[in-house]
């Protein structure tokens, strides 16, 4: 299988599953959100991630196209920025993490169901 069809499925299925996961519970993921941005240790090990993640798709996967595999390398690159800002700034973050998912709750509901099924659509409808 292709990397890039690879990368656009498992991506895409993720952000969905996500995105219905913050439909169907988002009072406990608002608690949850508010207890994540109250601990530093975890904004820096999530912005760790995010680093490790966005450079692995980036040196894997380095398509620079005006398309679905473009995206992919977009994703990657806004992963690693918030993994930088997540690793450099949490006291920063914590400020205002919990406040702004509250305010903007549908605003990142709707950017994570567009992109998910983007990709997911992308990546199933690609020819291996």
């Amino acid at each position: 299988m292709d990397l890039s069809i690879f990368l656009a499925r498992l991506l895409g299925i993720y952000l969905l599953i996500t995105a219905v996961e913050l439909l169907v519970r988002r009072h406990e993921l608002e608690g949850a959100v508010k207890d994540f941005a109250s601990s530093k240790g975890l904004l820096i090990f999530s912005g760790s991630l995010s680093l490790l993640l966005g450079i692995a798709i980036v040196i894997a996967h380095p398509i620079y196209t005006f398309n679905w595999q473009g995206f992919i390398t977009l994703v990657g690159y806004l992963l690693i920025i918030r993994g930088i800002i997540r690793f450099s700034f949490p006291s920063h973050l914590q400020k205002k993490m919990a406040a702004s998912f509250h305010r903007r709750y549908w605003v990142v509901f709707f950017i994570l169901a567009i992109v998910g099924i983007f990709l997911t659509y992308s990546g199933f409808r690609a020819i291996a």
